[in-house]
C-alpha cells in the first residue's frame, strides 16, 4: 500500500478517534502538547494536561494581548510541525518523526508537564514510542514480526494526529472568538482579549488553517485535482467580455 493511500486511512482513524470519548481526550495532548511548549517557550511557567482533552500553561504573559499572541503562535507551530512531519513521511524518514516527538515528550515531562494527568499521558506517549525504537534495535522478537513496517504505520499514523488535532482545534477557536466575552465555553487563551482583536485572531487562525489543508492535500495526498491561481483573472476577463458584448448589444 502506498504512503498517500496509509496517509488517507490513518486521518480517517485519526478523526474517528476524536470523536470517541477516551481517545477523544488522549488524541488531542498529541496536539496540545506541542502547542503548549512553544507557549511555554515564550512566557515561561509549566504544562498542565487535563481530562477533558484541554491544556494550559501556568506562565503570566503582561497582558491579554500578547498572551493571545503567544497562544496564536503555538497553533501556527503545532499545524507547521504536523506538516513538517508528513513531509518526513514522504521522503521515507520514518523513524525520524518517531525520534522528534519522543524527544519533545521527554523533554516536555523533564521541563514543563507538572500535573498527575499530563505526566501519566507522557509517560503512556514516551513507553508506546520507545518500544518499537528498542525493538529496532535490539532483535527479541520473532524474524516475521516488521518492526521497520511498525515505524512505518506509527509514524504516519502519529502525523495523522497530529495534523487532524491541530485542524479541529483552530476550527474551535476560531469558533470561541465569535462567542460572547460572558460564555463559559469562550475560554481558549487565544481569544482571552477584547472582541475585535480576537475575531481578527481566529479569522487569521481559521484562513491559515484553511492554507495548510489545502497545501497538505496538494503535496502529500496528490488529489486529482487543485485550484488554478489564475482562474480569478481568468474570471474578470470572461467577465469583461461579456459586458462589452452586452454593451455593443444595447447601444
Amino acid at each position: 500500500m502506498d504512503t498517500p493511500t496509509l496517509i488517507l486511512i490513518y486521518l480517517g482513524a485519526a478523526l474517528l478517534g476524536s470523536m470517541l470519548p477516551f481517545l477523544r481526550t488522549y488524541f488531542a495532548h498529541f496536539h496540545n502538547l506541542v502547542n503548549l511548549v512553544i507557549s511555554a517557550c515564550l512566557e515561561g511557567g509549566k504544562i498542565h494536561l487535563y481530562r477533558d482533552g484541554s491544556g494550559q500553561t501556568t506562565g503570566s504573559a503582561a497582558s491579554p494581548f500578547k498572551r493571545a499572541l503567544i497562544s496564536y503562535a503555538g497553533y501556527t507551530g503545532a499545524s507547521l510541525v504536523a506538516i513538517g512531519l508528513f513531509y518526513l513521511v514522504t521522503r521515507g524518514d520514518y523513524h525520524f518523526v518517531i525520534y522528534l516527538y519522543l524527544g519533545l515528550s521527554v523533554v516536555a515531562l523533564l521541563l514543563w508537564v507538572r500535573n498527575a494527568f499530563g505526566v501519566v499521558w507522557g509517560l503512556s506517549v514516551t513507553t508506546l514510542l520507545t518500544l518499537p525504537v528498542y525493538f529496532r534495535y535490539v532483535t527479541v522478537l520473532p524474524a516475521y514480526v516488521n518492526v521497520e513496517m511498525i515505524l512505518v504505520h506509527l509514524s504516519i499514523f502519529l502525523a495523522s494526529v497530529l495534523f487532524m488535532q491541530s485542524m479541529i482545534s483552530a476550527f474551535k477557536v476560531c469558533r470561541q472568538a465569535f462567542m460572547s466575552r460572558s460564555n463559559p465555553k469562550r475560554k481558549a487563551a487565544l481569544v482571552q482579549t477584547k472582541f475585535v482583536p480576537a475575531v481578527i485572531l481566529g479569522l487569521i487562525l481559521f484562513s491559515q488553517t484553511l492554507f495548510a489543508g489545502y497545501f497538505f492535500t496538494l503535496n502529500f495526498i496528490s488529489l486529482p485535482f487543485h485550484f488554478d491561481l489564475g482562474m480569478t483573472t481568468n474570471l474578470l476577463t470572461v467577465k469583461n467580455q461579456i459586458w462589452s458584448a452586452l454593451s455593443g448589444v444595447f447601444s
